[in-house]
């Protein structure tokens, strides 16, 4: 009885982690400093350690399409929406159906121009 009720609280605090923000989801990646010199020359894990100081010092929000691809550079996946940017980010031992690695999505507002809302594919649960 002991281990259903483990099974099943282990099962509700991985549920649960999928519904933090992005925000909260990346820094479980990792603490590393972000510029867009180091971001051109890590790899996908690299990458993923850097997220969280990208988006303390470039609020998705305030950027435009421009300026994501000026900071991050061209896309390295697509999700099939031309309004969708996406970069295969973290360790290639997670999988979705776009790839190895976390999927990090930017959603751009046709008029605008500007990031509207950002997600992560699958969720970040544990590293």
């Amino acid at each position: 009885m002991r281990w259903i009720l483990a099974w099943l609280l282990a099962l509700g605090l991985l549920h649960g982690c999928s519904d933090y923000s992005v925000e909260v989801q990346i820094h479980a990646l990792g603490d590393e400093h972000f510029t867009p010199q180091t971001w051109a020359k890590a790899d996908q894990a690299g990458r993923g350690r850097m997220l969280a100081s990208f988006m303390s010092q470039y609020p998705p929000n305030r950027l435009t399409q421009a300026a994501l691809k000026d900071l991050l550079g061209e896309p390295t996946s697509r999700t099939g929406r031309d309004e969708e940017l996406a970069y295969l980010v973290g360790p290639v031992r997670v999988e979705s159906q776009y790839g190895k690695g976390y999927l990090l999505i930017f959603t751009i507002d046709r008029q605008t121009g500007k990031v509207i809302q950002v997600r992560i594919v699958p969720p970040v649960t544990r590293i």
